[in-house]
Order: C-alpha cells, then sequence, then structure tokens
C-alpha cells in the first residue's frame, strides 16, 4: 500500500489480513442496499478500526530507527565479536512488538528476535559472539517489523547495509622437518644461484675484509667501532616458493578443527609466515574453474595477502590435484619450489607433478602428505611417501593433530576477560579490540 526508499534504507507498509477490506466493502453494500443503525455502527467501527491501524501504521513507517554498530572486530579465530543495537520510536504510538531478522552469515551469531518499544522510547543492547570459524562473513542486511496492534498492516523497514568481516585462519609452530630446506642468506651464496646477486636492501654491517668494495663501507658504524665496518646486503632469492593446498573435495576427511581441510589450510598458511620470515618469496596458488594466485613476495605485507586469500577458501568439486598443477605451470619459472599440502593418495597427480618439474631438479618440489588413516581414511601415507620417493619427489607426512594451532599468533585474543579485585571489584583485564580503532589503522597495521 505504501513504499519509501531512503538512503540504506526501504520502508513499506503492506496488507496483512485483506479480509477486513472484503468486510468494509461488504458492510457498505449492505448498508446502502437496506440502511439501519446496526449496519451503520458497525460500519462505522470498522473503518474508524481500519484508519486508526493505518494511521499507526504510517507513525511507526516514519518514525521508527533501527541501526547496529559493531564496536569490536573480529582478526582471528578465537576474537570476540560485538555489536550494539539501538532501536528509536519517534512516534507517538507504541509498537508492541518489533521482529530483528538478520541475515547475516556469521557461524553462531544473529540478531533476529522480538522486542517492544514505547511511544517516543528507545531500546539499545549488545549482540556478541567468539568467532570459531576462519572465513570472510557479512554482517546484515537486516530487516525490521512491526504493524498495528490489530494486526491489519505490515510495515517493514529493510536495512540495506552491510558489513564484511575477515577472520584469519590460525597459525601454528611447525617442526623444522615440516619446512623445506633452501639456500642461506647473508654474504654466502645461495644453493643453486649460478651468480651471486645482492639486492639493494641491508640487513646487517660486518667489519670489513681484504677485497671488500670501500663502496659498501658503513661510515656510521665505522665511525662509532673506531674499525671500518661494511654494509651486508641480503641476497637475491634463490627461488619463489608456491604453496599450493590441495581441496579437492574428493580428498578430504574428517570434520570441524581436526578435518584435513582445517589441517590443510593451518600447515599452508604457518608455512607462509615462516617462510616469509626466513625472507624468501612466498606465494599461494588455488586453483579451480578462476584460478586465483597471490603472486611470490616478500615481508609482512605479503603475509596479510596470504592469509585473506587462504580465510575464506574450501573445496570445490572437480578441482583435483592434477588440474590444479596444469594449471599452476604458466606461472613457474625454472628456479620455482612447489610446496604441496594434500591429503590425497593418487598417482595421477604425482605423475603431473613430474612433468612439472624436471626430474633431476630434487628440490623443485616439497610434498606434506596427510595421512588418511589417522584422519579415519583406510589408506596409508608411508606407502604413497614411497612411490614419491621413487620418482625423486621429498615429502613429510603429517598425522592427526600433531599440529595445533597457536591462540594468539596476531596479538592477544581479543574478547572480554575480568578479574576481581580484593576489595570486591570487578575490572576488565582484558577488552575486545575496537573496531573503529582497527578500521582507522587497517592499512598501517598492513
Amino acid at each position: 500500500m505504501w513504499r519509501r526508499s531512503f538512503p540504506g534504507r526501504l520502508v513499506s507498509i503492506e496488507v496483512q489480513q485483506g479480509g477486513v477490506f472484503l468486510l468494509l466493502a461488504g458492510l457498505l453494500v449492505w448498508y446502502l442496499a437496506a440502511p439501519s443503525e446496526t449496519i451503520a455502527f458497525l460500519l462505522a467501527t470498522v473503518a474508524g478500526m481500519v484508519g486508526v491501524a493505518y494511521i499507526w501504521a504510517r507513525r511507526l513507517a516514519s518514525g521508527l530507527h533501527s541501526r547496529r554498530i559493531l564496536q569490536s572486530v573480529a582478526m582471528q579465530v578465537g576474537d570476540e565479536l560485538e555489536e550494539q543495537v539501538y532501536l528509536t520510536n519517534q512516534s507517538v504510538f507504541p509498537a508492541l512488538w518489533v521482529e530483528f531478522m538478520d541475515r547475516s552469515n556469521l557461524p553462531g551469531y544473529t540478531l533476529s528476535g522480538v522486542r517492544g518499544v514505547g511511544g517516543g522510547g528507545s531500546l539499545s543492547w549488545r549482540a556478541h559472539t567468539i568467532c570459531s570459524r576462519r572465513g570472510v562473513f557479512i554482517l546484515g542486511p537486516w530487516e525490521v517489523r512491526t504493524g498495528d496492534p490489530f494486526g491489519l498492516f505490515l510495515v517493514r523497514h529493510q536495512m540495506l547495509d552491510r558489513q564484511e568481516i575477515l577472520v584469519y585462519p590460525p597459525l601454528a609452530v611447525l617442526p623444522e622437518t615440516l619446512v623445506p630446506r633452501r639456500g642461506k642468506l647473508g654474504d654466502h651464496r645461495p644453493l643453486r644461484l649460478p651468480l651471486q646477486a645482492d639486492t639493494v636492501d641491508g640487513i646487517s654491517v660486518r667489519e670489513y675484509t681484504y677485497g671488500d668494495s670501500l663502496r659498501r663501507i658503513h661510515w656510521p658504524t665505522t665511525a662509532r667501532k673506531e674499525a671500518p665496518y661494511v654494509k651486508v646486503f641480503e641476497p637475491e632469492s634463490v627461488s619463489r616458493i608456491w604453496i599450493l593446498p590441495d581441496l579437492d573435495p574428493e580428498a578430504q576427511l574428517g570434520e570441524g578443527e581436526d578435518s584435513t581441510e582445517e589441517t590443510i589450510i593451518l600447515l599452508a598458511a604457518s608455512l607462509a609466515a615462516r617462510l616469509l620470515r626466513d625472507r624468501f618469496h612466498v606465494g599461494v596458488f588455488l586453483g579451480g574453474e578462476e584460478p586465483v594466485a597471490a603472486l611470490p613476495d616478500r615481508g609482512l605485507s605479503t603475509l596479510w595477502k596470504l592469509l585473506e586469500l587462504l580465510a575464506p577458501c574450501h573445496p570445490v568439486a572437480g578441482n583435483n590435484l592434477s588440474r590444479q598443477l596444469a594449471q599452476l605451470r604458466p606461472l613457474l619459472s625454472p628456479r620455482d619450489m612447489v610446496l604441496i599440502v594434500t591429503a590425497a593418495m593418487d598417482e595421477g597427480w604425482v605423475q603431473s607433478l613430474q612433468r612439472l618439474i624436471p626430474f633431476y631438479d630434487r628440490g623443485g618440489a616439497w610434498v606434506l602428505l596427510l595421512d588418511p588413516h589417522s584422519f579415519g581414511g583406510k589408506l596409508q601415507a608411508e606407502d604413497f611417501r614411497m612411490v614419491l620417493a621413487n620418482l625423486g619427489v621429498e615429502s613429510q607426512i603429517v598425522r592427526r593433530g600433531e599440529i595445533r594451532s597457536m591462540p594468539g599468533v596476531y596479538g592477544e585474543l581479543s574478547r572480554w576477560e575480568f578479574m576481581t579485585l580484593g576489595t570486591g571489584r570487578a575490572i576488565a583485564r582484558q577488552t575486545p579490540r575496537r573496531a573503529a580503532a582497527l578500521f582507522a589503522s587497517r592499512d598501517g597495521l598492513r
């Protein structure tokens, strides 16, 4: 019956009980055909009820306002997300019932419920949850429904605002056996690099030795130490390392945190963090119908890019490892390493890998095998590891429960924690990460 559009909001009034209008029309025809005081009274009563109901609904359509403000935002699994919700009624008519319908997709979190607010009144409440899953989630849109006390009209306030929330995957401390062994940094020539090649990035200083170029002398240190010191430059990377997480749904086992899917993402994210800390160029490739790649780079900013790419990853039908390796091939250079994390015990992808990486180049591939048997499957990873070894591919086995995520790897977990003083007073020992401050410094963090 009525519809208006506002910035970020769509308001409408709909007929909830159409039978009352048929009754009103019937009474009018009856009165015109056979006028009487009884029919006139009934006609006036029904017409008055419809009129009051419509005016009530119009006032609620224009005077009822709601908003939600993100107070604390999650950056990692285990953080607490908190919103403050406000409901204001500027009309003189009370909203006897106000239904919130939230379409957010954050697991275990919703604003849906029923409230009530008097004329000229307001309400506010806090909604919060602990983020238990990685990924990209949307808060909103949401809808507020109310109506007149007779139930004749339905007032809809459709709030179109959306807020995107990115929850980073957890990280873990990896055993040295799972980290690929590559070249050295400093003044030593990296393995498999035919010529010494330094970048323009200095990483330290050392004492001058015979044969060093005078252009490398670091004068501030020389003056402070009263002896000649030269700058040590970071050498050019021996190669780029591509991390390839295998998210073929046919190879996944288990559920929740102990599933192969979550273990693969945990390993991929942790390997990226470790290799970047060791000053390697690291990239991630995700195959499928629309392949996505983060080109190898180094530095902390690269880690955030890789984590953003890994956070929403889930198995996609038809995305087998052989296909991913074929899609990755055009991006590889002769000195690149491919680091595969998979639970697939299929010799087909091994043949694809052998075509991708020259047989003589034993350092061109590194495979982390998730043992299917430990995740509830039937196959043994140890047997498949021998197949890889015979083809010259180095691998390591990861079993269920061996790799555990660490809380607070991106900083302290953001949640409410209280402590009681000796006087009995309770104070907040830890508070959630404020959304406004985080968004204001988001670029600086990355």
